[in-house]
């Protein structure tokens, strides 16, 4: 159940006062960020692995947090919104969050389609996948979705078109299975279709994921939730320049799912190009160190590279038919 806000009515003045001079400090940053096209090379889409791309190590660690609110003295909202070498923490770190990323989805409204090269890695069934790579094409209207995978189950499709194929999502499976089973159509929200990801096909793409963690920016600031938050500037992904998110929750009853989650955002298109999300430790890992409490807790780690957002995609990249596929066979 979402919690109403408490504010004391003797610091109220103070707050209104405070909340100002944080909403003008968030207007003259926001606006200093200007998505721009990125002008990457064209996917060919060959089933050719590519080179994996480091994962970014920050050298940043949280502050002791309790389980009890943050508190709304009139101090605490500049020790909250305090910068230093450009980085912001608190509130202010989690609505600039939210509000790239909604300028990132608006960016987005006006590219029609684009591919990219997917990874990902998701605890699901109880165990933690390999990493997946993937060779992605998305198109916004009508929602389409066509992946190749290239590690992986090596050579297995999916192709879902909203409004198509009895709204189900087309799969031909990899290797010799592709062989010997048919294509498969299945329910996007079904349990066969949920085995290997957490999340359905219809939520695929940048464009969903900005989506899920605007949700939760939304959450941690509707809540007041003891979210500490801070974003990092001038870190790369990819040898793109970047703004890093990194938000620390208190407890399970807060945040059921995260611990911890890690975002990449580009500065030129303010899109969602790394994400990493950590649950909760079992007893076992009380004594862990920071690096070891991470890997023993990741739940779910995405990626897009190679990204081309002026592809142009044929309305043929989203057939069945297409004779590059294998649906038919």
């Amino acid at each position: 159940m979402m919690r109403m806000l408490r504010i004391r009515s003797e610091h109220h003045f103070s707050n209104v006062m405070a909340s100002a001079i944080i909403s003008a400090a968030i207007g003259i940053l926001y606006f200093s960020f200007d998505p721009a096209p990125a002008d990457a090379d064209p996917n060919d889409m060959a089933l050719v692995a590519a080179k994996p791309v480091p994962i970014p190590v920050i050298a940043y660690k949280p502050t002791e947090m309790s389980d009890s609110k943050p508190s709304d003295k009139p101090g605490e909202a500049k020790q909250q919104a305090q910068q230093a070498n450009g980085m912001l923490t608190g509130r202010m770190a989690i609505l600039m969050n939210q509000l790239l990323l909604e300028k990132g989805c608006r960016y987005l409204e006006t590219i029609p389609d684009y591919t990219a090269t997917f990874a990902k890695q998701e605890y699901v069934g109880g165990e933690l996948s390999e990493n997946q790579v993937i060779n992605l094409k998305c198109r916004h209207k009508p929602f389409s979705v066509y992946m190749k995978w290239i590690v992986g189950d090596k050579g297995q499709e999916l192709l879902y078109v909203d409004g198509e194929n009895e709204e189900k999502m087309l799969v031909k499976m990899g290797g010799l299975k592709g062989r010997l089973v048919p294509t498969l159509k299945l329910d996007p929200h079904g349990s066969l279709a949920m085995q290997e990801s957490r999340y359905p096909i219809t939520k695929a793409g940048i464009k969903a994921l900005a989506e899920t963690i605007i949700e939760y920016r939304k959450k941690d600031l509707d809540e007041n939730l003891n979210t500490e938050c801070v974003m990092i500037p001038n870190q790369k992904y990819d040898g793109k320049d970047c703004y890093c998110f990194i938000a620390h929750f208190a407890n399970r009853k807060e945040s059921e799912n995260y611990r911890k989650s890690i975002i990449y955002i580009d500065q030129n298109t303010c899109l969602p190009i790394f994400v990493r999300g950590f649950g909760w430790p079992s007893e076992d890992l009380a004594n862990a160190s920071a690096e070891e409490l991470d890997e023993k807790t990741l739940i779910e780690s995405y990626s897009f590279t190679d990204i081309n957002l002026k592809s142009e995609l044929a309305t043929t990249e989203f057939d069945h038919t297409n004779s590059n596929y294998r649906f038919r066979r």
